[in-house]
């Protein structure tokens, strides 16, 4: 019973994680109206941690170690803070755009 209402749980936050990546004004407006997962508004900050927690104690030590980015000139090299930066950059878009309809739609959707 536990394993069906987690796997049903994690099904709805996935749902909601793609709609809030690929349609975030209908998703948002959907989240605003349920008032169950509104604090799922948050999402892209919780992302951004997660992926730096990720980029800076494993993918970066791990690319740095195997193509000796101090030694070679590995063109991966130059392309992590290039990557880094746009995740930075896509990540505050995103929790901006977010914020903005959460608000636009909670005092849309006040009565």
């Amino acid at each position: 019973m536990k394993k069906d209402q987690l796997f049903s749980f994690l099904y709805a936050l996935g749902k909601i994680t793609l709609g809030l990546l690929l349609h975030p004004y209908q998703t948002m407006q959907s989240l605003i109206r349920e008032r169950a997962f509104i604090w799922m508004a948050l999402l892209p900050s919780a992302v951004f941690v997660g992926a730096k927690i990720i980029w800076f104690f494993v993918l970066v030590p791990m690319v740095r170690f195997a193509f000796s980015c101090s030694v070679s000139s590995f063109f991966g090299c130059e392309l992590i803070p290039f990557f880094a930066n746009w995740l930075v950059l896509f990540c505050i878009y995103w929790q901006v755009m977010l914020l903005y309809l959460l608000l636009r739609f909670s005092l849309a959707f006040r009565d």
